[in-house]
């Protein structure tokens, strides 16, 4: 069948725009010249200064963070370590993903009662029109973090027309640790349109108190980038800058760690035809960095995260597959990455998807892992390094239970 001419125009005139942002997209990879290199990367995530004896004993548990039927669809959680030793995880829910209807909602972990907070619906929809003072269809990818003053950032995606290569980025603030939001900012980021820019993954700090959040380019050109935050006292940004992170495209969704001694590791979602987990080295706080190359591990095209545990050993969530989404697994690097050991598989059911991991370390060493539930609920798995060293010697016994 012909395509009507209005189809046909529709089509022709959204080619030309792709086109035209690949090559805004192109011109723009060049890093900005004000920007200067981090003397250091210092962490991964802001660590409580109280610090607690490891344990000796097995330790595991799961719940969830939202729940049963709250809202009819959920996905992309992250949690986030909190100064007081505290978490905060944050997600987006609704009707189904991309619906109008999908709001913000975090909840908070508290250490002293081990129990999570009722979800908090933070922002939807028709809020973030009025913050932002322009027409939005959908929110999408949410994350929170602190600063070196106290202050808890949270970066989500906004859709004004098409789909999520068309989003944008917003930023909002909290003086009281997510119990309440000041007004979002919109990001201007991209010189064309201000188009396509995405964020998943938890940000890295500086020693110069800058803030490096690993975001992604998805439009016509699909690469990763880091977005320098420079945040004031009191909720208030000095200036941020951006940075590319790599010429090669389809990859996406960087996860940055910090290695120490200048090191860094960065580990990617690649949606090119080979499907495996990525990585890129950088010995100048993540300024510069090798090619990319395969691991050992597969990735569907799907999100991962890793972070550095305090005995130095890396540890990675993931979807041990070349396609689909229905096995989330664990595994270990000792090498800073350079090789991997598959650990214990957290979900395991054919047809099902499990989804979008995040990990966080907290001051007794107890590890914790949220992730998307069937696209039903969000998960949460914690466990300490005793429990994480049996279940890698025998990696299957969580998909027996």
């Amino acid at each position: 069948m012909e395509p009507r001419p209005l189809a046909m125009t529709k089509r022709l005139l959204l080619a030309a725009v792709t086109l035209s942002v690949a090559v805004a997209a192109t011109l723009t990879k060049a890093p900005e010249h004000r920007l200067q290199a981090p003397d250091a990367v210092i962490a991964q995530a802001n660590p409580p200064r109280h610090e607690l004896a490891p344990e000796t004993l097995p330790f595991h548990r799961e719940r969830w963070l939202s729940p049963e039927g709250y809202t009819r669809s959920v996905h992309c959680s992250m949690v986030s370590l909190l100064p007081d030793g505290n978490l905060i995880a944050a997600w987006y829910g609704g009707q189904r993903e991309g619906s109008g209807d999908v709001a913000v909602f975090t909840a908070r972990w508290n250490a002293g009662n081990d129990v999570w907070s009722p979800p908090q619906r933070v922002i939807d929809r028709a809020q973030a029109e009025f913050e932002l003072d322009r027409p939005v269809k959908k929110l999408g990818n949410t994350v929170v973090f602190p600063d070196q003053h106290g202050t808890l950032w949270m970066v989500y995606v906004s859709v004004m027309v098409g789909g999520w290569s068309g989003c944008s980025l917003n930023i909002k603030a909290s003086l009281d640790s997510g119990q309440t939001w000041g007004e979002s900012q919109r990001l201007s980021l991209n010189p064309y349109m201000n188009l396509s820019s995405l964020v998943r993954s938890r940000p890295v700090y500086a020693s110069d108190g800058r803030i490096g959040l690993p975001i992604y380019h998805e439009m016509a050109l699909k690469y990763p980038q880091v977005l320098w935050l420079d945040a004031e006292p009191k909720g208030q940004l000095r200036s941020y800058e951006l940075r590319s992170l790599s010429a090669e495209s389809e990859l996406l969704q960087p996860v940055l760690v910090p290695l120490g001694q200048d090191r860094m590791l960065m580990l990617l979602r690649d949606g090119r035809p080979e499907r495996t987990l990525r990585t890129a080295f950088s010995r100048d706080n993540g300024w510069t960095w090798s090619p990319t190359a395969p691991t050992s591990l597969p990735n569907p095209d799907a999100a991962v995260d890793a972070v550095r545990l305090r005995d130095g050993r890396i540890l990675l969530a993931y979807n041990d597959a070349t396609a689909g989404r229905d096995s989330l697994r664990l595994a270990v690097s000792t090498d800073a990455g350079a090789t991997w050991t598959p650990g214990p598989v957290i979900e395991h059911e054919p047809k099902r998807e499990f989804s979008y991991p995040s990990i966080v370390e907290d001051s007794r060493g107890r590890i914790h892992v949220t992730y998307t539930w069937r696209r039903e609920r969000i998960k949460h798995v914690e466990f300490n390094a005793v429990w994480l060293d049996q279940a890698t010697l025998q990696p299957r016994s969580l998909a027996q239970r």
